[in-house]
């Protein structure tokens, strides 16, 4: 019961999405590498994921788009004797950007993520709203690359950071 409004909050952003695809629907995958400092023991930990994103513009000037994404941890790291490792994270966001005229597409983020993870054998999730800046190289017009900067999760109990770099297409 717990996961129905994570899955009400992505069916609400991914309608409007599903509606204008045909508009400039994206999908990527990207390298992640988070950084995840908790507040309730020493140290902190760098670990890595692999995400995927799917979104589509939610107007005509593609200014203004949605997008849901999903990673998968496959990196751990130990700080002070814990072993922390990311198993998976998901999120929806609304994504701010220039027009496409530009092939260098600057845009800022903001949305809710959830990242779950180990920490010394027990799981730690975290859910908080999110934002984040980056930018889209556009190589041809259905091909792009990606780099970008997500402060995941700033709460009280841990802040959760990541920087990725991903390749993309346009449909």
């Amino acid at each position: 019961m717990k996961r129905l409004p994570a899955l009400t909050l992505a069916l609400l952003v991914l309608a409007p999405l599903h509606a204008n695809a045909q508009s400039g629907g994206f999908a990527a995958i990207d390298a992640v590498f988070s950084h995840i400092d908790p507040k309730n023991v020493a140290g902190s930990a760098d670990v890595n994921a692999v995400q995927f994103r799917f979104g589509a513009a939610l107007n005509n000037a593609a200014t203004l788009a949605g997008e849901f994404r999903a990673g998968l941890g496959f990196g751990r790291d130990t700080s002070g004797g814990v072993r922390y490792e990311v198993d998976r994270h998901f999120g929806a966001y609304f994504r701010g950007q220039f027009p496409n005229r530009m092939p260098l597409r600057p845009y800022g983020l903001i949305g809710v993520t959830r990242v779950e993870t180990t920490q010394g054998g027990r799981g730690d999730n975290y859910n908080d709203m999110s934002l984040g800046l980056g930018a889209d190289y556009t190589i041809n017009k259905d091909v792009f690359v990606s780099v970008e900067y997500l402060r995941a999760v700033d709460r009280s109990e841990a802040e959760v950071s990541n920087f990725t770099i991903g390749v993309g297409a346009r449909f």
